[in-house]
């Protein structure tokens, strides 16, 4: 299995903090877009640990992507050094993501001043490369990014492409926006954005109020409105209707039985492993954030087939050093093993790298 070795690691995905300024509905940190979740455990790096993490036994890595699965690196107390660990400790580029409503224009200067790789050959990340997440304007961005502050946002957004900086806008598409993209797009290009790319979101496969409609709560618990998909057909995910049905028969206990490929272990691609919050180390994001909520089908699904045979503390890097996890049982030979089982395979990893089913590259599209 790839993870045998340092040498076939090409990517970092690393979540430096679970802190967010925001509180969108579809992130499991908190109660549809309300209150903080009371299963998540609140962590954040230092930058020993990210000294530690960034480990110089990686002798290919390409690429370290700075992108929560609960949080925004952005809110980390230490970003900047962190982000600039990265860049001094390796050789990598460094992709950054943030809703953008954090920190001041200052601040944003700086980080672009930190992420300076230009024109590297030989891999799909060719710069450094900063992702700010806008869900819409001024009047629907905070439809969905809960918390944030449009104006804010692009100034800081401005700020870090005026010093430098290289940027991308992510658009997620609903029906409360979906009238917005082409002025958004145009006003990237005002303000200097490189990429435009709308994201087209399979996550209403999880609303508990159906496909169609997601529910949106206050802190109290109170339901304030619902969200949508949108209703132009080129707007919407190619893989939702299949990919709810997929979601709708697994929760209902119907396991398909797919073929699974994982991008990561694609030998034709790059190899890429995560390290959340904790200080502990997945084949990606997706399995970790199946780990911290009991109530979830995922989460005892997790631990029939992974903690209760091995425990919780096998993958940390607090624990353990980096050869000890990489070359833990699972991670070197139990998880591949187990895709060719039915029975022995994750959910998560039949429901969201399944080869008949693409929930997340499709979710893709630069305009």
């Amino acid at each position: 299995m790839a993870y045998q070795s340092f040498e076939s690691l090409e990517e970092l995905h690393v979540e430096i903090t679970n802190k967010c300024n925001a509180s969108c509905p579809m992130c499991a940190r908190n109660i549809y877009g309300g209150r903080q979740s009371p299963d998540l455990k609140i962590s954040e790096w230092t930058q020993e640990d990210a000294q530690k993490i960034f480990s110089p036994q990686f002798k290919n890595l390409k690429n370290i992507l700075f992108c929560g699965t609960h949080g925004d690196p952005a809110v980390a107390a230490q970003a900047l050094e962190i982000v600039e660990l990265a860049k001094t400790q390796t050789s990598a580029t460094v992709e950054f993501y943030s809703n953008g409503s954090v920190r001041t224009p200052s601040w944003w200067a700086e980080l672009a001043k930190i992420m300076k790789t230009r024109d590297q050959k030989g891999y799909y990340r060719s710069t450094d490369l900063c992702v700010f997440s806008i869900d819409g304007l001024e009047d629907t961005n905070t439809l969905y990014r809960r918390g944030t502050q449009f104006s804010k946002i692009i100034e800081n957004a401005s700020a870090y492409i005026k010093a430098g900086g290289v940027a991308r806008w992510d658009f997620l598409v609903f029906k409360h926006n979906e009238h917005q993209v082409q002025e958004a797009k145009a006003l990237s290009k005002k303000i200097g954005f490189s990429q435009f790319r709308l994201r087209k979101t399979t996550r209403f496969a999880y609303s508990p109020d159906g496909p169609e409609k997601q529910r949106v709560l206050n802190k109290k618990g109170d339901l304030e409105y619902y969200i949508e998909p949108p209703t132009q057909k080129h707007l919407v995910n190619k893989n939702k209707q299949v990919f709810d049905t997929m979601v709708h028969n697994m929760d209902q206990q119907k396991s398909p039985q797919p073929q699974i490929i994982i991008r990561c272990l694609n030998k034709t691609k790059f190899q890429r492993i995560y390290v959340n919050a904790l200080k502990q180390v997945y084949p990606c994001c997706f399995i970790s954030s199946d780990t911290f909520s009991p109530k979830s089908r995922l989460f005892r699904d997790y631990q029939e087939k992974v903690s209760d045979k091995y425990g919780w503390g096998f993958n940390s890097l607090d624990h353990f050093q980096w050869s000890e996890v990489l070359n833990h049982p699972w991670l070197k030979d139990s998880l591949e093993s187990s895709w060719n089982s039915s029975k022995k395979q994750l959910k998560r990893c039949a429901r969201t790298c399944s080869s008949t089913v693409d929930p997340i590259t499709s979710q893709s599209e630069d305009l």
